[in-house]
């Protein structure tokens, strides 16, 4: 803190050699050709004719004269033009800091003057050249010389400020500011921390959103900011002890995730290598605060972290981590690809993935963590192709036997929504390889869930599907079920000798028979639309043959389909399309333009498949 008012010595003249802000000093290099240059400028000779008055007012101790004079340095400061000379802003920035800097200077002057002057500095500090270094270095001053609580405040308002030069350069500036004066607090830590971050990482997000900013180097300066916010609470957190430094542990480490995700959001085109160092410098908190690989994955950790905060009071504080599980897969994506950070984590990852993949609950846990990133329209492409490399890598093909047996599954809501952000990928991602590595993903989840409840999880994503040709891929799936299903009916029998179980109805053919009602008699009365959904038609078609084969063969022969079944499937389903698929057939022919070929050409098969399921069910009547 400073001393109270003192009578000053010296006034705002561009500093002389020999002074505080000669040689040593990193932006007065060029302090003696801006003096030179714009000695003349009006602007700069406002502002110190400006500041001359201000000192003359506090010497006096009028405090109406104060206020006026504090409010015309303000009004010198604030109107700025987005052509305006970058050298002007720096002569302008000097002046101020030769004023504060002064031996003797008055500190009712000083902090008037801080609940001001941030703003305009760091409006005039987001030019060009040395102008940032002088800005960060008069909101240091402020930061060293004022009361740190009232800083908190008057930088945060600053924040939230909106400007229409560059807002990110003026954002960092803050940030810096900020980070210096949470290094000053001694009191109080969390609270003031509560204040801070909201305000934070809400400008971030904004800033990050706004479609003309270049996620380039500008962004990757504004998260390097940032990251100054985290060293301080760090810092905070070596002088705590007990359940106060847990706390505040569990806010840095959300802090740091809810950064990497943010991160992660940038449309930069080399994003890996432009952005992973910041991405690995946030990680180092991440260990600070006790996460570990393991944690992550599973989202253990981030549910902890919350839980140490899920105070009432703490509802809104915990609305700005709202993309801290993005942040934690993430974190382990950016582990995987990233050189320097599997460097860094070293045998943990390998360990932690071990571990995942050896443990079916583990798993299910960690499955659905990717379900934040493929789904968010936030993140590049990109990003999305290394979480499904990951997710990978964690189903195997042989997690299947692994969890048949288990019936207790509790994550049902959560893997459909997973399912469904995969099946996003599958039909939005720009490359065929993507798609492709988008389904496997898709085969993989789906083989971890149990058996009993693998068919609603495939019921419920195919009566949701908006799109036939994804509709006809899970119909296909259950087909590949029902087969799978028989197989092992076939090995059990055999491998037991016995037959008495045979002539139980197979639970999943039965069931899938539902699934072909859908596509062939839809809720919507009617034949489905064979222009538009022929892929989904023939899948359907496909699992009604395998179906009826199966029920045609072996001691299971005639349990799936009773009489009446089998009269609803002949009358209901196969005739009336029949046809539709002759008649549309016969129309198409006469066309013969090249779309309507390739639409003969998917039709074809229909009518094919459709003849064979025909001829099953009329021998199955006659017999």
């Amino acid at each position: 803190m400073g001393v109270g008012p003192q009578k000053r010595a010296c006034r705002a003249h561009p500093h002389p050699h020999g002074s505080s802000m000669a040689s040593g000093d990193p932006f007065a290099a060029a302090g003696d050709v801006a003096a030179a240059s714009y000695s003349s400028s009006p602007t700069p000779t406002r502002l110190r004719e400006a500041l001359a008055a201000l000192s003359e007012a506090f010497e006096s101790g009028d405090t109406a004269c104060s206020d006026a004079a504090v409010a015309a340095v303000s009004e010198v400061l604030s109107p700025y033009d987005a052509d305006a000379d970058a050298l002007v802003s720096e002569q302008m920035l000097r002046e101020v800091h030769a004023f504060l800097s002064c031996p003797s200077s008055n500190q009712m002057a000083i902090d008037a003057l801080s609940l001001e002057l941030p703003k305009s500095v760091a409006e005039l500090g987001a030019r060009m050249g040395n102008c940032r270094d002088i800005a960060k270095t008069i909101l240091e001053f402020f930061a060293l010389n004022c009361n740190p609580r009232d800083m908190l405040s008057i930088l945060c308002e600053a924040l939230d400020t909106p400007v229409t030069l560059d807002g990110t350069a003026y954002l960092a500036i803050l940030l810096h500011g900020l980070a210096r004066v949470l290094m000053l607090i001694q009191r109080r830590h969390i609270e003031q921390v509560k204040v801070v971050l909201p305000a934070v990482l809400r400008v971030i997000r904004t800033a990050i959103s706004e479609p003309d900013v270049e996620h380039g180097m500008t962004a990757v300066d504004l998260f390097n900011s940032a990251l100054g916010i985290g060293i301080a609470i760090q810092e905070m957190c070596k002088t705590m002890v007990n359940h106060r430094k847990e706390e505040l542990c569990s806010i840095l480490g959300l802090y740091a995730l809810q950064i990497i995700a943010l991160v992660s959001e940038s449309t930069h085109q080399n994003i890996l290598h432009t952005c992973g160092s910041v991405v690995l410098h946030y990680s180092k908190f991440l260990t600070f605060c006790g996460f570990t690989y393991l944690g992550l994955l599973t989202g253990n950790d981030v549910t902890s972290a919350t839980n140490k905060l899920s105070k009432e009071e703490d509802d809104d504080f915990l609305d700005c981590f709202s993309f801290a599980v993005d942040g934690a897969s993430l974190v382990v994506m950016w582990t995987s690809v990233h050189d320097d950070m599997s460097k860094y984590a070293g045998a943990e990852l390998e360990s932690a993935l071990k571990q995942v993949q050896d443990d079916y609950i583990m798993k299910w846990k960690s499955i659905n963590t990717f379900r934040y990133v493929l789904s968010s329209v936030n993140y590049p492409w990109i990003i999305k192709s290394h979480s499904i490399d990951l997710l990978l890598t964690l189903v195997d093909d042989k997690c299947s036997e692994e969890t048949n047996s288990h019936v207790d599954f509790p994550y049902s809501t959560q893997f459909f929504a997973t399912l469904k952000a995969i099946e996003r990928v599958m039909i939005t991602a720009p490359d065929a390889l993507m798609r492709k590595k988008a389904f496997a993903a898709l085969k993989r989840v789906i083989s971890v869930v149990p058996s009993a409840q693998r068919f609603d999880i495939l019921q419920a994503l195919i009566t949701s599907s908006m799109f036939p040709s994804l509709t006809a891929i899970l119909l296909d799936l259950v087909k590949n079920e029902v087969l799978r299903e028989s197989r092992q009916t076939d090995q059990d029998c055999i491998e037991s000798d016995r037959s008495q179980d045979a002539g139980v109805s197979p639970p999943w053919a039965s069931r899938a028979l539902e699934l072909v009602e859908l596509i062939l008699r839809p809720p919507e009365g009617g034949s489905p639309c064979l222009r538009d959904h022929s892929e989904q038609v023939l899948s359907a078609l496909n699992l009604l043959r395998l179906i009826l084969i199966m029920d045609s063969r072996g001691s299971r022969a005639a349990k799936l389909f009773q009489d009446e079944t089998i009269r609803k499937v002949y009358t209901e389903w196969l005739i009336p399309l029949r046809p539709t698929v002759a008649g549309i057939l016969s129309e198409l022919e006469k066309d013969g333009s090249k779309d309507t070929n390739q639409i003969i050409c998917l039709l074809n098969p229909v009518q094919l498949v459709l003849q064979r399921c025909t001829e099953l069910v009329e021998e199955k009547m006659k017999g």
